[in-house]
């Protein structure tokens, strides 16, 4: 590890991995430190526990035609699909039929516009406020939007959902999307297993405190998850000022975890991957999605506060829970299938926390806040930071690059 250098950054997931990139190319010496022992951050394949690459973190190549990554796939090898989402809606004793989940899809595509509309008005009051409940159709779509965005929707602005640079295009990475962006930064050197402890930028050169020494450098840039910055888990010496601290404290972390299953056989014959949503009264914020890329498995996803309470308790109740969903759904026999299950565990991660950023009611502009640099020396990237491309990899790797710029522009003027 290096003793001096220009610019440390701090984390190495998807916007630290592309920001080293960037400052190497702009000629800044860099060292890249990560608390993990692994790069990606909330880009993580599993390639372990099941037959199959499991996905932990992001999966899907969200606006494809725009994002990067889909380039970066294209010329890697990696695979995609591209099929439309399909969704099964289940009400707890039987499959609802095609006109009735054509109502539910009509709702809620007229849902999402007054959310949209509503920021595009500038009110950034709860999303909630927006979701007709006197309709049947009310509940379900709160549910998966908590899905969508890893918070239900009285915890979310319409800021973010209305802001979102969403093209429609939601293409899952087949060999797995963390896997994707581990080889696309296979050329970046990072310091592995060494969690950064404190930041002392009072002086004309800042001091950066890890497990593995310290390290003097011009500017840091910021990565960290936003459960990492509201627990202050690295202390900055002298303190963040107010207006940095209140906009970190008008973000808030979503929670959105897994449990995937591997099956002996098909247990769906006829049927292509889909998504089966969870339809009765006391349903959890949770769905399955069924087939994967064709094979036999069910991933159930869990958002917001019941994946925050339930993974909390540790791997085996998650799967506990998910075993009784799956047979409820699709009949017990199915758990006599089950030949491999593995659950995810951010919540439980020091360093992520949860699953990702959620602009809470009434929180402006605390994202552009919390990416403005203070005094030329401290920066921020990652996607808590990105306004229209939060909760992704590719808005995380674009405010890497969009920091670097900023930081190569305050160096030179020093």
């Amino acid at each position: 590890m290096q003793s001096s250098c220009d610019l440390v950054i701090i984390g190495a997931g998807a916007a630290g991995l592309s920001a080293a990139r960037a400052a190497t190319q702009a000629g800044l010496s860099v060292e890249l430190v990560e608390a993990m022992d692994r790069i990606g951050g909330r880009a993580y394949t599993d390639q372990a526990s099941l037959p199959a690459p499991f996905d932990h973190g992001c999966q899907w190549l969200h606006s494809a035609g725009i994002n990067p990554f889909t380039r970066e796939a294209d010329r890697l090898g990696f695979r995609y699909w591209t099929d439309p989402f399909v969704i099964r809606i289940h009400d707890g004793k039987w499959w609802l039929n095609d006109q009735i989940v054509e109502e539910y899809s009509a709702f809620m595509e007229a849902t999402y516009d007054r959310i949209e509309e509503a920021a595009k008005a500038g009110d950034d009051r709860a999303a909630s406020n927006f979701i007709d409940r006197t309709s049947p159709w009310a509940a379900l779509f709160a549910r998966n939007y908590c899905g969508y965005v890893a918070a239900a929707p009285e915890h979310s602005s319409t800021y973010d959902t209305g802001r979102f640079r969403n093209t429609h295009e939601d293409w899952p990475v087949e060999n797995g999307y963390g896997a994707l962006i581990a080889a696309t930064h296979a050329d970046v050197d990072v310091n592995l297993a060494c969690p950064v402890k404190s930041v002392d930028w009072g002086g004309d050169e800042i001091m950066v405190g890890t497990s593995k020494g310290m390290i003097f450098c011009r500017a840091v840039l910021v990565t960290s998850s936003i459960t990492t910055l509201r627990e202050e888990r690295i202390k900055f010496f002298p303190q963040l000022p107010a207006w940095k601290r209140d906009a970190i404290g008008r973000i808030e972390m979503g929670y959105a975890e897994k449990v995937a299953f591997w099956f002996k056989r098909d247990p769906f014959p006829g049927l292509g991957m889909h998504f089966a949503m969870l339809n009765w009264p006391d349903a959890p914020d949770a769905a399955f999605q069924v087939k994967p890329y064709g094979r036999p498995m069910a991933t159930m996803f869990a958002g917001g506060h019941f994946a925050r309470d339930l993974f909390a308790q540790g791997e085996e109740a998650a799967i506990a829970e998910a075993k009784t969903l799956l047979a409820k759904v699709f009949g017990p026999e199915i758990l006599r299938e089950i030949a491999g299950v593995k659950a995810t565990q951010w919540v439980a991660n020091p360093w992520i926390g949860g699953g990702y950023s959620v602009l809470a009611p009434g929180g402006g502009e605390a994202r552009a806040e919390l990416a403005q640099p203070i005094d030329g020396k401290i920066f921020f990237a990652g996607e808590a930071t990105s306004r229209d491309a939060f909760s992704t990899a590719h808005g995380a790797r674009q405010s890497g690059i969009d920091a670097v710029t900023a930081i190569a522009n305050a160096l030179r003027a020093v």
